[in-house]
């Protein structure tokens, strides 16, 4: 019998997991290289300025579908082990890349404000960071769900 409450809190944080990750993802990998080829930084702040938003909603969203998930199913007590070391991993990921996310944020802002002509070291930084920890999140959810 499927037990909808997990299936529903699941469902949306999976779905967060995949627009948030994902995003920093095709970000760092396409869009800032397009921007540096095509000297078109003013496009890139733009694309970038969209992802404040999913930022927003991921950390927003991600902390409370977690959170209550955690509740659900361990009782609000973490698993012994490899699953409960795993988890604990998720959880700091999720932090920095919560972290990250407001610091890719600001640079944009900054680099928006600033009226730059090409894309600032920092910035790129911040995003390429952004991947880095959103690989590492899919890795460890991967490693929750498959191998613990």
């Amino acid at each position: 019998m499927v037990d909808w409450t997990i299936a529903s809190l699941m469902a949306i944080h999976v779905l967060m997991a995949v627009l948030w990750t994902g995003g920093y993802l095709v970000t760092g990998m396409l869009v800032l290289p397009a921007a540096r080829r095509n000297d078109a930084p003013g496009f890139a702040l733009d694309v970038l300025d969209s992802l404040k938003w999913f930022a927003l909603g991921g950390i927003v969203v991600m902390g409370a579908s977690g959170g209550g998930a955690l509740w659900y199913l361990y009782d609000n007590e973490l698993p012994e082990g490899l699953r409960g070391t795993a988890l604990i991993a998720m959880m700091t990921l999720y932090g920095v890349f919560a972290l990250t996310s407001v610091w890719s944020w600001y640079e944009t802002k900054s680099a928006r404000e600033a009226n730059v002509r090409e894309l600032p070291t920092r910035l790129k930084m911040a995003f390429r960071t952004n991947s880095l920890v959103a690989t590492l999140l899919v890795v460890d959810a991967a490693l929750i769900n498959y191998v613990v």
